[in-house]
């Protein structure tokens, strides 16, 4: 697992500010809530897929900032909004989510045998008033993943399962997904699409852990 430079590092504040995910993802909800971090949920309204045609890096941390800019310009004031995205990367193309079993069994057939990698973005962006915001931080975990080779019919009972489901890798490592590969060493957070290690020593610089 690789993590690229923080792009901008936050400076300490002593003022107590109420965290944000915005994102509906319940995989994303359910790291924070098993951590113990308390927030408020809000979804983006905007598309983030009108951001394309960047390296699979570059899209995961610009998609990280547009969904987190989108909620904070609604959010109130003393607010810290975690925007969070994340991209597949293979052969330096990048994959969003399937929609439908047919294209999940593709893209599993597209994968098997090779490694991809994850890329789990996630920014912080601080909320001074109504609609003034400025992104204090920023990060992406690199999730090299070895998908073992699959027979079509392997491909075919999993995505029976309807794992594939909200999962840009078509798989969810937390369930019969590990399956799949040949060995898994990374943070399973950073694998979900939120690197809790990361977002932990980000939140504490704010004084909120």
């Amino acid at each position: 697992m690789t993590q690229s430079k923080h792009f901008r590092q936050p400076k300490a504040v002593t003022n107590q500010l109420q965290v944000i995910l915005a994102s509906t993802s319940p995989f994303r909800q359910k790291i924070l809530q098993d951590a113990g971090i308390p927030f408020i949920a809000m979804g983006a309204e905007g598309d983030e897929k009108t951001i394309a045609g960047l390296p699979p890096k570059y899209l995961a941390a610009k998609r990280a900032e547009f969904k987190g800019i989108d909620v904070a310009r609604r959010a109130p004031a003393s607010s810290l909004v975690i925007g969070a995205d994340q991209v597949l990367g293979l052969e330096n193309r990048s994959f969003d989510k399937a929609n439908s079993p047919a294209e999940a069994a593709l893209r599993l057939k597209e994968l098997q045998g090779k490694t991809h990698i994850l890329h789990s973005a996630f920014c912080l962006i601080e909320v001074h008033q109504a609609g003034s915001c400025k992104t204090v931080f920023e990060t992406v975990v690199d999730v090299p993943m070895p998908m073992r080779s699959l027979s079509d019919e392997d491909i075919n009972e999993y995505v029976a399962t309807g794992e594939w489901q909200g999962c840009v890798g078509c798989y969810r490592i937390e369930g019969q997904g590990k399956n799949l590969f040949k060995s898994i060493t990374a943070d399973e957070s950073a694998i979900i699409g939120l690197p809790l290690a990361e977002l932990r020593s980000a939140l504490q610089q704010f004084t909120l852990l």
